[in-house]
C-alpha cells in the first residue's frame, strides 16, 4: 500500500499549504470528509476518477502538476517510487562543504554565531533566526558560515542545508542594473530544498508559491541549520527562509541585506595584522615567516590584510618553497602588477572585485573610478564630489552604495578604500578614461 499512502500524503501536503481543512477541501470538491480522511490516510484503495478530477479542481492544479496528481492516484500496482512528501525513513541532509582547515582571526564572529544559535536550539532567541554575514569581496565570508555550520550543526538535530545562489557569479553582460547570468531563481533554490528534505521530483509543485509553502511546512516543527551562501540581494533570500522557531539560517553576502526585517547582521571585514600573519604561516609555515619579519609584515600589508590576498600570496610561496618571502614582496611592490601577481589557479583578488563592480550603475561607477585620485587615506562627500564631479548628494549616495557592495570602507561620516580596491579603482580609470 505504500504507493497509495504516497497519494494521500501529497494530497494532504497541498491541502496545508493552501491552508484548507479537509471540511473546507470537502465542501470545494464536493466529497465528504470522511472520504478525504482516508484518502489522507491511505485506506483508499483506488479513488474514483470522477473525485480525483474534483479534488484537483479544488487545489488548483493544472498542467503537468495536475497530470502527476491524477495519474499517481490511478498508478494502482505499478512499481514506483514513493511519490510521498515525506520519505518512509525521514532524511537529515548534512550538506555543508569541508571547512577550510585554517580558520583564523574570526573568533569575535564565530562567538556571537555560538550566542544565536544556543538561542534558537534551545528556545529562548528574541530576535529572528537569520543572520547575515557582510563584507567586502575577499573577506572569507564563505569560509567563516561553514566553519561556524559544522561547529554548531550538531545542535540542529534535523540536518543542516547548504545552498549556494551564485550571486556573485561572473557575467559579461557588465552593468544592466539587472539580472544576471548564473544567478539561481529563488523557485529553483526552493525546488532543491524541498529535495533536500525527502520530496521527490514528482511531488515538487510548479509554482512558486506553492513551492514556498510546502517548505515552510515541512520546517515548521524541525530543528535544521540552513547555510545560503553568496546572496545577491534580499529578493533571492526571503522565499528561502523557513518557518520553524527552532530553525537557524546564516546567509551570507557582500550587501548587508537591510530590507531582511529582523535578521542579525555580522559584518566580517578585513584581518587584523597578527590574525593575517597567522593565516599565512598557516599556509607557509611558522619559521619561513620567522627568517623576515620585517618582510612578512610588509608582505601582510601589500595584500591588504584582505583573507584572499593572503591566500593567494601563501599559496604562491607554499609552490615556490625556494623563494624567500622578499621575493614576493618585490613583485607586489609595484602597484600596476600587484593585482596581476595576486592570482593562484582560481584564486583571483581582480576577478573577486571585477564582480561587485559591473553591477554598478554609471554614475556610481565613475564616482569609484574617481575616487582613486582622492589624495590622503580617508575623504568626506564633499571631497568625492569635487573629485569626481557630481554634486554632494550624488557623490553621498554613490558612497554609500560602494559601501553595502564592499568597494568602499565606511569611517563614520567619512570613508575608506582598502589598498587593493584603490589599485583596482586605478586601473578602471587608466582603462576606461
Amino acid at each position: 500500500m505504500q504507493h497509495r499512502a504516497g497519494f494521500g500524503q501529497w494530497l494532504r501536503a497541498l491541502r496545508d499549504t493552501r491552508g484548507l481543512t479537509q471540511e473546507e477541501l470537502a465542501e470545494a470538491s464536493g466529497s465528504s470528509v470522511r472520504t478525504i480522511r482516508e484518502m489522507e490516510r491511505g485506506r483508499v484503495r483506488t479513488p474514483q476518477r470522477r473525485t480525483v478530477a474534483l479534488l484537483a479542481d479544488a487545489l488548483g492544479l493544472a498542467g503537468a502538476d495536475r497530470d502527476r496528481f491524477v495519474g499517481l492516484a490511478r498508478a494502482g500496482h505499478r512499481p514506483q517510487p514513493d511519490p510521498g512528501i515525506v520519505a518512509a525513513a525521514p532524511v537529515v541532509p548534512s550538506e555543508l562543504p569541508a571547512a577550510v582547515p585554517n580558520l583564523v582571526g574570526r573568533e569575535a564572529e564565530l562567538t556571537v554565531l555560538a550566542r544565536l544559535t544556543t538561542g534558537v536550539t534551545d528556545g529562548s532567541a528574541t530576535t529572528a533566526s537569520v543572520v547575515v554575514l557582510h563584507g567586502p569581496p575577499g573577506t572569507g565570508k564563505s569560509s567563516l558560515a561553514v566553519a561556524a555550520g559544522h561547529r554548531f550543526g550538531t545542535a540542529f538535530t534535523d540536518g543542516q542545508l547548504f545552498l549556494d545562489l551564485h550571486g556573485t557569479a561572473p557575467t559579461d553582460t557588465g552593468r544592466t542594473g539587472g539580472a544576471f547570468a548564473g544567478i539561481v531563481d529563488p523557485a529553483e533554490a526552493l525546488a532543491g530544498l524541498l529535495r533536500s528534505l525527502g520530496v521527490p521530483e514528482e511531488a515538487i509543485p510548479g509554482p512558486p508559491e506553492q513551492r514556498g509553502r510546502l517548505f515552510r511546512t515541512l520546517t515548521r516543527d524541525r530543528r535544521l541549520l540552513i547555510v545560503v551562501d553568496d546572496a545577491a540581494d534580499e529578493a533571492q533570500v526571503r522565499p528561502l527562509l523557513p518557518a520553524g522557531r527552532h530553525c537557524l539560517t546564516l546567509v551570507t553576502s557582500r550587501r548587508p541585506l537591510t530590507g531582511l526585517t529582523g535578521a542579525v547582521r555580522v559584518p566580517v571585514g578585513l584581518l587584523v595584522p597578527d590574525a593575517a600573519w597567522r593565516l599565512l604561516a598557516s599556509i607557509t609555515g611558522e619559521d619561513r615567516l620567522a627568517a623576515d619579519p620585517t618582510g612578512t609584515a610588509e608582505l601582510v600589508e601589500l595584500c591588504g590584510r584582505l583573507p584572499l590576498a593572503i591566500r593567494v600570496a601563501g599559496n604562491r610561496l607554499a609552490s615556490r618553497p625556494g623563494w624567500p618571502v622578499a621575493q614576493l614582496v618585490a613583485q607586489l611592490a609595484d602597484p600596476r602588477r600587484r593585482l596581476t601577481a595576486l592570482t593562484a589557479g582560481d584564486l583571483d583578488v581582480r576577478a573577486t572585485f571585477d564582480v561587485s563592480y559591473r553591477r554598478l550603475g554609471a554614475t556610481t561607477a565613475g564616482v569609484f573610478r574617481r575616487a582613486s585620485l582622492v589624495p590622503g587615506a580617508e575623504f568626506d562627500a564633499g571631497l568625492l564630489a569635487a573629485v569626481t564631479h557630481v554634486d554632494v548628494e550624488s557623490a553621498a549616495a554613490a558612497a554609500e552604495e560602494l559601501v553595502d557592495a564592499g568597494l568602499l570602507l565606511p569611517r563614520g561620516d567619512r570613508y575608506a578604500f582598502h589598498g587593493l580596491t584603490r589599485i583596482y579603482a586605478r586601473e578602471r580609470l587608466a582603462l576606461e578614461e
